[in-house]
């Protein structure tokens, strides 16, 4: 089964996306280059960081392999009962769909596996899934600056996880349990006497089983791209160096090095 969702609402979201990375940079601009001090040193451990890019090269490695399922509809001229038969980068999209089931499960288990160790070696269950007062008024104080509600500088991250960190990771949490609900539903290897359940379930209401469960599985898995792609860029923004080196070689300097310093002073960008 292909989507069949309105291109108009996939391109919808990446115009989103898009749009509030440009509107970011164009307001940051002029902070691009300040240095930040971090109120404390930032450390990952070798699983952490080992966890962390298993997981984010198995989520976009995810989002290509289930392009060609949603690209499928629009490569036959006219439309064919099997465009699942079709060959796409050299493989058929059924194969491309397997391949793309198989990845979701394992990284669900990457997830668990790095979830638990981090709630029960690392101990930072607590502190990096609530939110504080603090936390939410520093926010809000942050988000008036860069509307322009408030001439306060632009603040920067004070430390390893702020009110934006703790929300991106919730939301990814959210749209993932559904994208693995939906995807389950929608696999046809499951079954009951012989019948997919995703079948049985449009019987009763497919209004509900193709227009929200596909459609939501689509926007989920292009909102879940979105936030990524995001989370990218603010990775690469100089003002994050530190977390960024924290994440890839184990510890911040704490402080985010100049342009105009040489490589002597601060080690390899």
């Amino acid at each position: 089964m292909t989507h069949t969702t309105d291109p108009t609402l996939v391109l919808g979201i990446v115009a989103l996306v898009s749009s509030f990375a440009l509107v970011h940079l164009a307001r940051r601009w002029r902070s691009m280059r300040a240095q930040v001090k971090l109120s404390d040193e930032v450390l990952f451990t070798r699983m952490q960081r080992a966890m962390h890019w298993s997981i984010g090269l198995g989520c976009a490695a995810l989002f290509i392999t289930g392009l060609p399922v949603y690209l499928a509809q629009f490569l036959v001229s006219p439309p064919v009962p099997t465009p699942l038969r079709l060959f796409y980068w050299g493989f058929q999209v059924i194969s491309w769909r397997t391949f793309h089931i198989y990845l979701g499960l394992f990284v669900v288990l990457l997830v668990l596996v790095h979830s638990g160790w981090d709630t029960y070696r690392i101990k930072a269950h607590e502190r990096i899934s609530r939110f504080s007062r603090a936390e939410m008024r520093e926010a809000l104080r942050r988000v008036r600056g860069f509307v322009g509600f408030s001439k306060e500088e632009p603040s920067h991250p004070a430390g390893k996880y702020d009110f934006f960190h703790k929300a991106f990771h919730w939301t990814l949490i959210a749209l993932g349990a559904f994208l693995l609900i939906s995807g389950l539903i929608e696999w046809e290897a499951i079954q009951i006497q012989g019948v997919p359940v995703f079948v049985l379930l449009d019987r009763i209401n497919h209004t509900f089983m193709d227009g929200f469960l596909r459609t939501g599985h689509l926007v989920a898995a292009m909102l879940f791209a979105g936030l990524l792609a995001l989370h990218t860029y603010f990775a690469i923004l100089p003002q994050n160096r530190p977390l960024l080196r924290a994440m890839s070689l184990g510890r911040s300097r704490g402080l985010a090095p100049h342009p105009k310093q040489s490589k002597e002073d601060n080690g390899p960008a």
